[in-house]
């Protein structure tokens, strides 16, 4: 028997490597529109690259914008503005921005804790020339108009991530001697790989607690679904629908987990391998949850021969009500299917756009028109469609022994590979709830 005598911990140096966000364009050609862009001045600091120190305003990725200016300008601005009050902060500067050397809308260097709401922020818009002949708003519809005039639709996605604003021209750069980027590029036309956000938190199914909730009465024979007539086994599994829709598969990211005391069962890998008392698998994708019951019909038990009863809890995550946080990573939220069109979100990431096409019969003149001009907005902030989801890892790649797969190293030392078991970087590095589906979105602006 082999006994390890290694005790010791590897020193970590998070500092050796720059911090990078994770490439995300599928092909090779892709549509750059030709001209002199730039990032707006005002900008807040996103994130910080850990080695060089350097500030980053916009990601990789993100859905981009003109202002009136001509500057280039996260997308999601317009969706936040949308659901901010007037009179709540809209744009908020800390210390990162000071030390950044931010320039605010009004052309002065920021301080840390400088704050603007709605309101202030189109005024000191139309203060400073970039909106002539405006009236400063003074409620939310007017400011939410307004904001959606000084921003334009999605002009394409940042084909980089974009440094803070180091100055107009050599003579006055924020720092002396100081500019790593100039000009900067978005693509209009490209395709991309983004990770697909789940729930922040898993779902508590109760059997039998009445509503949307599952009973075990509603537990039904594999066989009598036509998903399941190829498995040899079917005449012995009992599926049970959880009545979330489609489902995040299991990993350590997005464990199922059935209440203490409730079921005690086996995961198994494949619906084919169900074959004892207490197996059990998750068909994520149809939001089944299937059981070994040995000739079918009624509730399944688990290994300590106890029968899954209506007071028993199961907790999975869905993709229901998934949302991205702010921070420097390209995302897919909402539950999209292949064909779906995507909108931007607040943090200017890719959203599935649910808006509803029909009219009701008999409807007022003012609904009809109120509804025709919401979808010609969201037409116009349509920017791409779900081309296909792919599930990881690929490719047998947890099966490729890779470095840095120890405990003490963060997921950015990882190596793809068995150290993250086979994940990718769109899934490891990200900071959001990510389960396994890595989305294939086409952008094409108009």
């Amino acid at each position: 028997m082999a006994i390890s005598r290694f005790q010791s911990r590897f020193k970590t140096r998070p500092d050796l490597m720059d911090s990078i966000t994770p490439n995300n364009v599928v092909q090779m050609n892709a549509s750059v529109p030709a001209g002199e862009w730039k990032p707006a001045s005002w900008l807040p600091v996103v994130w910080q690259n850990d080695r060089s120190k350097d500030y980053f305003v916009i990601s990789s990725g993100k859905v981009v914008s003109f202002d009136a200016s001509g500057r280039i300008v996260p997308s999601g601005l317009i969706r936040l503005a949308e659901v901010t009050a007037h009179d709540a902060a809209f744009i908020t500067y800390t210390s990162e921005d000071e030390a950044a050397r931010v320039v605010g809308v009004d052309g002065e260097f920021v301080s840390a804790g400088d704050s603007l709401t709605v309101e202030e922020f189109c005024a000191a818009v139309i203060a400073r020339g970039f909106m002539p002949g405006e009236t400063a708003p003074n409620n939310d519809a007017l400011c939410t108009a307004f904001i959606r005039r000084f921003i334009s639709a999605p002009v394409g996605v940042a084909a980089y991530d974009v440094y803070v604003w180091a100055g107009d021209d050599p003579a006055n750069l924020h720092f002396t001697n100081y500019q790593k980027q100039h000009l900067i590029q978005f693509f209009s036309d490209v395709q991309m790989r983004v990770a697909h956000v789940c729930d922040t938190a898993a779902t508590v199914v109760t059997l039998g607690g009445g509503g949307d909730n599952p009973a075990v009465a509603d537990i039904v024979d594999a066989d009598t679904l036509s998903r399941f007539s190829g498995l040899p086994n079917k005449d012995d599994i009992v599926a049970l629908d959880l009545g979330l829709g489609k489902l995040a598969s299991i990993t350590s990211r997005t464990p199922l987990a059935f209440g203490v005391g409730d079921f005690v069962g086996r995961l198994r890998k494949d619906p084919a391998l169900l074959g004892k008392a207490g197996d059990y698998f998750l068909d994520a994708d149809a939001g089944l949850l299937l059981f070994y019951k040995s000739g079918g019909g009624g509730a399944p038990v688990d290994i300590n021969n106890r029968a899954l009863a209506n007071t028993d809890t199961i907790s999975a995550f869905d993709y229901s009500a998934g949302a991205s946080s702010n921070e420097r990573m390209m995302h897919l939220v909402g539950d999209g299917r292949p064909g779906d069109f995507v909108t931007f979100d607040a943090h200017s990431n890719f959203k599935v756009r649910t808006l509803n096409n029909d009219i009701a019969a008999g409807a007022a003149e003012a609904d009809i028109e109120a509804t025709l001009a919401l979808l010609h907005r969201e037409e116009e902030y349509t920017v791409g469609r779900i081309y296909e989801l792919q599930k990881e890892p690929r490719g047998l790649l947890e099966r490729v022994k890779t470095g840095w797969s120890g405990a003490e190293f963060d997921t950015s030392s990882k190596m793809p590979g068995s150290a993250t078991e086979g994940f990718s970087d769109l899934i490891t590095l990200s900071e959001n709830k990510i389960a396994d589906e890595i989305a294939i979105i086409n952008v094409k602006m108009k």
